[in-house]
């Protein structure tokens, strides 16, 4: 997930999809990977929109898997401490994340 703040819509339409998609029971497991402006979602200071917050969390408790970037967190000045809901875990680059991701047969859905 790449969008934040510039389009909450399609944000906030990709975290109720990832829930449904996990609640419906026929993917084994969903994984996010939350880089550049994206990040913007999980700043617990700010201009963040609180519905934002909740979907995330609903996702993670239907067993959503989050990962963040920490080099956008760094470009964009957020430091991991203020993460809020905390991802499953903060990885150094997002890119890296989803190329491992991929290798282990996971498909790619870009929002």
């Amino acid at each position: 997930m790449t969008t934040g703040f510039e389009d909450l819509q399609t944000a906030n339409m990709m975290l109720k999809q990832v829930k449904l998609a996990k609640d419906a029971g026929y993917l084994e497991d969903i994984a996010v990977v939350v880089y550049g402006r994206g990040v913007q979602l999980f700043d617990n200071i700010g201009a963040r929109p609180q519905p934002a917050a909740q979907l995330i969390r609903d996702a993670q408790a239907a067993g959503v898997h989050f990962y963040v970037c920490n080099n956008a967190l760094g470009q964009l000045g957020i430091p991991a401490a203020r993460l809020d809901p905390k991802p499953d875990q903060v990885v150094p680059f997002g890119i890296v994340k989803l190329s491992e991701l991929v290798s282990d047969g996971y498909q790619v859905i870009r929002y």
